[in-house]
């Protein structure tokens, strides 16, 4: 059963429910009111009857000795009269009519009091009946209850003529509701099954306006599309570009090794030459190939990020790369703590301190400066062409003047990566009196209490 089914039928059961309890309620409520009613006034009609002091008094001996039963007495005309003695003989009665007989209820101290009773008569008509004491025995007072049970017949019918009706109508605005609740959903839905058989994400989703829970799931099924979109474009980008990239290498080494082929007794100097540029195109292809299988497993990397005091990490890779590089590294740092994956900081360092000392041939110490969750690494190297600054972030991007060094192109894109994946930016400049100052900034953290 869809959604829209199941919404519809609980508004039928809720309303429906509702309404059948409210028609009973209120039919319960007026049967007992009108009984009530008529209760008071049989009581109020008995003591009529019994307080008379004309001929219409019950109970009154003829001349001949004989009770009299009054027939429908003046004021009381409504009601119907029966006497029964105290065995429950009937001694007389209001003509054609006939109750059963009935006793009065006697309390713990032998008082009689009134008993009230609905009784069907002889002819098969239904009276409430009140019965009471009086010196030749007991009377009986009842009121014919057709008229109630018109009004309470009529009651029911219109009862359940409403209920029916309601019910119709709620399952009409049921469906209504229903319907337009799980439009965005049954959309959802079938965008999200056109994305499972096609793998396309350039599919229709309903309209994301409005701050209900189906307008916030549309929204986040959109961005969630934009996101598997520009991952799939950048997959697809990076797959091209490193093809494009091992076309170079793999196209030298191909035209070596086929040199190597047709002269197998070239001279020493030159099979020298040629082993080297095997060994630099082979060295090329094993850091491109690191450094895409690193992007892949950072992006799906399952680190969650936790509070880095930039100083210490910083210093501990300045280290690492001091000793294999045998250069001094020097880090000036304040005391900035972000929230970051630990394995991408230090990969993003890493990289910036690496394209430093790639590029800084000169003997003097790289520069390593951290403020306010700012990290910029400075170098006395080449510096940057001013209309390459914008893209040596760019994957694969490297200016005329590196193409011949080592390197793959992807170590400054990595650092912008992580830079953008932790709401953070880059920069590069060139650095006042020759060099290059490239880094990265991001949000700062507050220092966690308890520490110095």
């Amino acid at each position: 059963m869809s959604l829209r089914w199941k919404l519809m039928l609980l508004l039928v059961l809720v309303v429906g429910g509702a309404t059948t309890a409210v028609g009973v309620i209120s039919y319960q409520s007026t049967e007992d009111r009108m009984m009530t009613e008529i209760d008071n006034s049989l009581g109020t009609a008995t003591n009529v009857l019994l307080n008379r002091r004309d001929s219409n008094r019950p109970g009154r001996q003829n001349n001949s000795g004989t009770i009299v039963i009054p027939d429908r007495p003046l004021g009381i005309e409504q009601y119907v009269v029966q006497l029964t003695d105290r065995d429950g003989n009937i001694l007389g009665a209001t003509t054609g009519i006939a109750l059963p007989s009935m006793k009065v209820n006697v309390d713990n101290q032998g008082n009689e009091r009134p008993t009230i009773a609905t009784l069907t008569g002889a002819d098969g008509i239904q009276y409430r009946v009140r019965a009471e004491s009086f010196s030749v025995g007991i009377v009986q007072l009842g009121r014919d209850l057709r008229e109630v049970d018109n009004v309470l017949t009529d009651l029911r019918s219109r009862t359940i003529l409403t209920g029916v009706i309601v019910a119709m109508l709620s399952a009409i605005l049921g469906w209504v509701i229903a319907a337009s609740m799980t439009s965005r959903l049954r959309k959802l839905s079938n965008a999200a099954e056109h994305v499972a058989t096609t793998g396309q994400f350039d599919v229709d989703t309903p309209s994301s306006s409005g701050r209900d829970e189906t307008a916030r799931l549309s929204r986040s099924f959109k961005e969630m599309l934009e996101a598997l979109s520009r991952s799939k474009e950048q997959q697809k980008r990076l797959v091209q570009d490193a093809g494009h990239e091992l076309r170079t290498p793999l196209t030298s080494m191909r035209t070596n090794l086929d040199v190597m082929r047709r002269h197998p007794n070239m001279e020493a100097a030159m099979r020298e030459q040629i082993m080297h540029d095997l060994e630099r195109d082979a060295g090329d292809m094993a850091a491109l190939v690191e450094e895409v299988v690193a992007i892949a497993a950072e992006r799906h990397t399952d680190e969650l990020p936790q509070p880095i005091e930039m100083k210490s990490v910083a210093q501990s890779i300045a280290e690492r790369a001091s000793r294999r590089s045998g250069r001094d590294v020097v880090v000036n740092a304040d005391e900035s703590i972000v929230i970051a994956n630990h394995h991408m900081f230090d990969r993003a360092v890493s990289n910036l301190i690496d394209n430093a000392l790639k590029f800084d041939t000169s003997a003097q110490a790289i520069e390593v400066k951290i403020e306010n969750g700012s990290l910029t690494v400075s170098d006395r190297g080449i510096g940057i062409p001013e209309d390459e600054v914008q893209l040596i972030f760019e994957r694969f991007h490297r200016s005329a003047a590196s193409r011949s060094m080592p390197g793959s192109g992807l170590g400054l894109s990595i650092v912008a990566d992580f830079a953008q994946a932790h709401e953070g930016s880059v920069f590069a400049r060139n650095r006042i009196g020759g060099g290059a100052e490239i880094g990265f900034s991001l949000p700062t953290a507050h220092k966690p209490s308890g520490d110095a």
